[in-house]
């Protein structure tokens, strides 16, 4: 929006000439070059040659006209105190006429230009403008935090001044321009340093706003799907100029999720378009996918320099992943645990490492290029006791062990090395396995190449996991064990903006034991995008215990699945009020599958759950898939209340059980099926 200020600034040309009739004269308008912390260098060309030795008394009327066009796209309060203490020692005993035009066109051109570091601005070709200059159609931006009033400022100043005033005019112009300007200043992202050890994809090239970002080959998948996926944080969660190129060039593509409605364009075997924060899937021709992902800003973020920070630096640890670093890196979470300087914070580098014991009342932060990296080694995930046993599992790379108040924060990385581990008598450690505890903050982690289910929430309250990336390996076919995210007998978590790229399951609520000591209810999973081999978002299979209440899917793109929506229930629970609401399915083998009629034969299922009023609300598949609804055999209402509200398959609404535009196959035990 265009804000206009003339009757403050021809305030403050009044106040110049009223103080004119005591003092030298107030300088023209500052180009505030976007410091915005008053300390403005105040780059009008005024360089008042002024040579004026004029001993006349001239009444200078200092007409000031400051036409200032002020383009200024942003809000920009620009409140522009201008203190301009302008000593102006001006030995000139003469009031010069002094017209002093100062036209001032000051821009303003608050521009989408290239951001690179603090007073550095560059133009929409990644030219480097040392001066802050540039032509009015050659837009230009500096760093995050300046108000990028480029103000071009051409000051013509004729000062008409025939006098020959010496005129020393020393103007030391203080000019302070607190200048508030709400507007956002168009910034780029932030880019980590490379992780150490890691290939670099021969396959794509990627540029946010002109600066070049690190592009990581997954080579270790091989001969699974490889994947490639570039990385960084936005400054300011505003829409950034893409750029991919492909080696090689390429023909079709889709930029996924396709809800987000991103325009593209291709040059060549370039790609081009803009997007906010984000998580993307780029598949070009068949070549292997690039994800492309976009964290929002970090909040907050510790420096190793505060005062409540421990610098893992000062425990003597390895950071080139050579050595085994898990006594030195637990000695630190140790020490943090309660304590004034309870954040651990883990510095770039690669950080080789067993299994780690999150502790009470302590943070840990990984830093955007630190990156812990799993022992090739089973043994040295043995490092503790306690916890559960599921299918064989019992360790994990962090552990979270009947602790509170806890958190694991940063843009830095994990990766479990779960291939080569799982290949080692099929060893079988989580990522991330949280268990009894409760008041858990998990954000901003990358978690890669787990051995079993990724990250595990077990008979645990109120955690929280937020701007979550995992990319697991994915088998060509089938699939391995590698879930994303399952709460399992735990109440109140949140899975908030997150990726997950799954061999298996990548959203899975259970119930894990026939005892039934807890039963899962009030679990959120929203703003997903799923990749999968098997199902997006799914209930099950494991549902012991008594009941399983208010589990809901919100907001969820599953880009890939064998099942997108899934509910396959067989122990003893009674699942109830389950949610799927505003869900987008862009490929499944199966769009929707309520099934009680395929009891598991790797296990035990005693086959009593129910499913009573489940809600599928908004949701959009972008291909006609089957929609199961099978209860159990011989029985009825074993499944009871399927509520549809704005059911859309390949655009079409759907309206009825028996509607043409949806692939139906309804079994006995299935009663109150409903549309809105």
């Amino acid at each position: 929006m265009k804000t206009s200020f003339w009757p403050i600034k021809w305030l403050l040309v009044m106040a110049c000439l009223l103080t004119t009739l005591g003092s030298a004269g107030c300088s023209g308008g500052s180009s505030n070059s976007g410091d915005d912390t008053g300390s403005e260098t105040d780059a009008n060309s005024d360089t008042d040659t002024d040579s004026d030795t004029d001993t006349d008394s001239d009444t200078d009327t200092d007409s000031d006209t400051d036409t200032d066009s002020d383009t200024d796209t942003d809000s920009d309060t620009d409140t522009d105190t201008d203190s301009d203490t302008d000593t102006d020692s001006d030995t000139d005993t003469d009031s010069d006429t002094d017209t002093d035009t100062d036209t001032d066109t000051d821009s303003d051109s608050d521009c989408p230009g290239t951001c690179v570091a603090q007073g550095e601005c560059r133009n929409l070709n990644g030219t480097y403008l040392p001066d802050y200059t540039c032509p009015a159609d050659t837009p230009i931006c500096c760093d995050a935090g300046d108000t990028t009033d480029a103000d071009t400022d051409t000051d013509s100043d004729t000062d008409s001044d025939t006098d020959s005033d010496t005129d020393t005019d020393t103007d030391s112009d203080t000019d302070t321009d607190t200048e508030t300007d709400t507007a956002q200043a168009f910034v780029g992202c932030e880019v980590f340093p490379d992780f150490p050890g890691v290939d670099k994809s021969d396959l794509y090239t990627v540029t946010v706003n002109g600066a070049p970002i690190f592009v990581e080959k997954m080579s270790k998948y091989s001969p699974h799907m490889q994947v490639h996926y570039a990385h960084c944080a936005m400054t300011k969660d505003v829409a950034m100029d893409i750029e991919v190129t492909v080696n090689g060039g390429f023909n079709s593509h889709t930029l996924s999720p396709r809800s987000r409605e991103i325009a593209t364009s291709k040059n060549g075997d370039t790609l081009s378009f803009s997007s906010g924060s984000n998580y993307l899937i780029l598949k070009v021709d068949s070549k292997e996918l690039l994800f492309i992902l976009l964290d929002p800003p970090e909040e907050n973020a510790p420096s190793p320099d505060d005062a409540n920070v421990r610098n893992l630096a000062d425990y003597n640890v390895d950071n080139t992943g050579q050595q085994l670093a898990t006594s030195q890196i637990q000695a630190a979470i140790d020490d943090a645990s309660g304590s004034d300087q309870n954040i651990v914070y883990v510095p770039p580098g690669r950080y080789k490492i067993g299994e780690l014991w999150m502790k009470s009342d302590m943070t840990m932060y990984l830093a955007g290029g630190a990156l812990l990296y799993g022992s090739n080694t089973p043994g040295d995930f043995s490092t503790g006791n306690g916890g559960i046993n599921i299918e064989g599992c019992t360790h994990g790379v962090i552990r979270m062990y009947q602790i509170s108040n806890s958190k694991l924060l940063g843009r830095g990385a994990i990766d479990g090395n779960g291939i080569s581990i799982r290949a080692q008598n099929d060893t079988k450690i989580n990522m991330l396995k949280i268990e009894q505890s409760a008041d858990i903050l998990v954000e901003g982690v990358t978690v890669r190449d787990s051995s079993f289910w990724n990250t595990l929430i077990y008979r645990s309250d109120n955690v929280r996991i937020e701007n979550y990336k995992m990319i697991n390996c994915r088998p060509n076919t089938n699939w391995n064990n590698t879930d994303g995210v399952d709460f399992d007998e735990s109440t109140n978590g949140v899975l908030y903006n997150a990726f997950l790229y799954t061999g298996d399951d990548s959203m899975a609520t259970k119930n894990e034991e026939p005892g039934g000591t807890v039963n899962t209810a009030d679990i959120l999973h929203e703003r997903v995008v799923a990749y999968s081999n098997s199902v997006g978002c799914k209930i099950g299979t494991k549902s012991m215990g008594q009941s399983m209440t208010n589990v809901v899917f919100k907001d969820i793109d599953v880009v890939a699945a064998g099942r997108a929506l899934t509910m396959e229930g067989y122990d003893s629970a009674e699942i109830k009020g389950t949610v799927f609401e505003d869900v987008r399915v862009e490929e499944a083998g199966i769009f929707i599958k309520l099934a009680l009629d395929e009891p598991p034969d790797w296990r035990d299922a005693a086959n009593r759950s129910t499913y009573i009023d489940t809600y599928f609300t908004n949701v959009t598949s972008y291909g006609n898939r089957t929609i199961q609804l099978h209860g159990r055999a011989g029985s009825n209402g074993t499944i009871n209340g399927v509520h549809f509200k704005n059911l859309v398959i390949q655009g079409n609404e759907v309206t009825s059980q028996t509607d043409p535009d949806a692939s139906w196959s309804i079994t006995n035990g299935v009663t109150n099926i409903t549309f809105e």
